[in-house]
């Protein structure tokens, strides 16, 4: 949306709260060169005299002008109100953000402090602190400014967490970004929406609190007012004179109002001004890589054996399972299954986007022959965004909603290439031009949510190519694009391989798309590998039953209109439970005694590449004698 159309949103109560609250503010901070009395002069005005052109609130039952006192006193209300948000804000909202970004240990400690802080009764504390301290602006500030943390870490907590798990996230974390980097650039502009809303609240709060402490003699002492003191000090000539403190308790009443519609409001604020990037830090040299063993096949990327099991509730989840395989420079992999196969996890795995706690991992990855599987988190950030790089599915969810595009696609040059900003911003635009985005210096200033899902995907691409990867990993890319785009987007990362010979892993559920895109093609079902082999020989020659069915579950543009899809029947399995001996025998219509007993390990076909992990696979004699027995039977039952 753009923000004309944004701020018009916000409708006219906000834009009267919100002058109300300038306005206030002002006055406040500028009393002294305003045409006022002095506060604490006496027989201003003749003593309880109503309002009038000289005195508009009239007198108090001293003569003092009461506008004067009024806006003096917003000085007390206003700067505990404010003062104790950012008090509360800036210890809160630290604790808070980390603990939705580690989660795990550290998010249960740091709660489990806020839970006992929240339990503890506000009211009394501030009294006591108040009563001991003694009663001062300073002191009231301090102590609703501490009683606010707990808030404002829950809620500066439930906001990260929200975000922490999206995909631009990860995509950072995927170029190589430190966690301090992703909280602030990524993290804080998202959260910094609901925590202004909820500021506003919480002064409305504290202005309040401070006028019910005040109203007690516990604020600020006579002869400085504040409102709660001036409704106090008016009660005992409210017969006589009601304005002394109907004239506080309106101006009170109305400030409280405005600070809640502008909070109220200030969610539907969706546009933000971009953010700037700061010159990237040097980084040490990235330390030597360990050699890989002498029985490592001489490849760009090798995995072996990786494995990531989740500990759960239910117990072991095996989302990834002794998975193997090499891609070469220049070359284009293929992974492909239902969804749940274990696809993306693989991917994550690779990258070492998992969490830190949970998670056990085993195998190991190579890159040029080094093992990375096991570095730091430091050393392998230095691999992130330069050697590696993704692009994920939904590009909506990719991008920061809250950065504009050139500071999304400028920052890995600025972190890992050190590049100035105006360099980064030239190059942004060559990027952006070199994925067929057109007018790319205007569309730098732009939101994501501006832009249409085949431009937001080509935004993704050109940030994953911006520092020149060697492997460029695409999960799911054209999931949410229409299929004219899809082909687009296939052509353009295709394109980008080749001209740049990196080696690219698609994640694919489409096979058509894999078929002409792929060279070499994974098929995966319960976090497992069932066939591998160059593309053209496991279309043509397919052992595997679910790979079959996977192609026969392809609609063709010859079929006839209403013709019923064909579906895998059954249920992909529980990876926390997997079925014994072959993970796909629950589902296999070829299915036989040995299978529901051991589990198929993979071997050759007649193509020295093409691996498959079944007892009875297709082509063969024994599966050929099983298939027409089995469609025999079908046509037994039809007749």
């Amino acid at each position: 949306m753009p923000r004309r159309a944004a701020l018009r949103r916000l409708g006219w109560g906000f834009w009267a709260s919100a002058a109300w609250v300038v306005l206030l503010v002002l006055a406040a901070a500028l009393a002294d060169l305003l045409p006022l009395h002095p506060y604490d002069r006496t027989l201003a005005g003749p003593p309880q005299s109503g309002p009038s052109p000289a005195h508009p609130f009239g007198t108090d039952g001293l003569g003092r002008d009461m506008l004067s006192r009024v806006v003096y006193g917003a000085r007390v209300s206003l700067g505990v109100g404010i003062g104790a948000v950012l008090l509360g804000l800036l210890i809160g909202a630290p604790f808070g953000l980390v603990a939705g970004y580690r989660g795990r240990l550290t998010d249960a400690v740091i709660m489990s402090v806020n839970d006992i802080a929240l339990a503890f009764p506000a009211l009394v504390f501030a009294l006591a602190v108040v009563a001991f301290a003694g009663a001062s602006m300073r002191n009231v500030l301090i102590v609703l400014g501490v009683l606010g943390v707990p808030a404002w870490t829950r809620l500066i907590r439930g906001a990260t967490m929200a975000f922490a798990g999206r995909e631009f996230v990860t995509a950072a974390r995927a170029l190589g970004a430190r966690d301090r980097r992703i909280l602030w650039r990524e993290i804080v502009p998202n959260v910094a929406l609901p925590a202004s809303s909820y500021a506003f609240i919480g002064m409305a709060v504290a202005v309040v609190a401070e006028g019910g402490l005040a109203f007690l003699g516990l604020s600020v002492q006579p002869p400085t007012p504040t409102w709660g003191g001036l409704i106090n000090e008016g009660r005992n000539i409210m017969e006589t004179a009601p304005h002394v403190v109907l004239a506080p308790s309106l101006v009170l009443f109305v400030t409280v109002l405005a600070f809640n519609l502008v909070g109220d409001r200030l969610r539907a604020l969706t546009d933000v001004r971009e953010i700037g990037l700061e010159p990237g830090r040097r980084r040490a040299a990235l330390p030597p890589l360990p050699a890989a063993e002498h029985d490592v096949e001489p490849a760009l990327l090798q995995v072996a054996d990786l494995r990531t099991h989740f500990e759960t509730a239910r117990g072991t989840v095996r989302a990834v399972d002794g998975v193997s395989f090499a891609l070469n420079r220049g070359r284009t992999l293929a992974i492909v299954g239902e969804s749940g196969s274990g696809k993306s996890m693989l991917i994550r795995s690779i990258l070492g986007l998992l969490p830190a706690a949970g998670v056990r991992r085993g195998g190991k990855v190579y890159l040029e022959g080094r093992e990375i599987g096991d570095l730091e988190p430091e050393d392998l950030r230095e691999i992130l965004g330069t050697r590696f790089a993704a692009v994920f599915q939904d590009p909506m969810t990719a991008l920061n909603p809250v950065r504009t595009i050139g500071a999304q696609v400028m920052e890995p040059l600025r972190v890992h290439l050190k590049l100035t900003r105006a360099a980064a911003r030239a190059r942004a635009a060559d990027l952006l031009a070199s994925v067929g985005i057109p007018d790319p210096v205007r569309m730098l200033k732009r939101y994501p949510h501006q832009l249409s899902g085949g431009m937001r995907q080509r935004v993704t691409i050109a940030m994953a190519l911006s520092c020149d990867p060697d492997v460029l990993f695409a999960d799911e890319p054209t999931t949410a694009l229409d299929v004219t785009v899809q082909d687009q987007v296939l052509r353009l990362i295709h394109r980008q391989r080749e001209e740049r010979d990196m080696a690219m892993v698609l994640v694919s559920h489409d096979l058509a798309v894999v078929a002409q895109w792929a060279d070499e093609v994974i098929v995966m079902y319960g976090g497992k590998v069932v066939e591998r082999g160059p593309a053209a020989a496991l279309f043509e020659h397919t052992r595997m039953p679910y790979t079959e069915a996977l192609l026969q579950a392809i609609p063709a543009l010859s079929d006839p209109s209403h013709k019923r899809l064909r579906v895998i029947q059954g249920r992909p399995p529980d990876l926390a439970a997997p079925p014994a001996g072959c993970r796909f025998q629950p589902r296999c219509p070829y299915a036989r005694e040995r299978c529901a007993s051991e589990e198929p390990p993979l071997v050759r076909a007649e193509t020295r590449d093409h691996l498959y992990a079944c007892w009875y696979p297709l082509g063969t004699e024994a599966a050929a004698a099983e298939e027409a027995e089995i469609i025999e039977g079908t046509e037994s039952r039809g007749r």
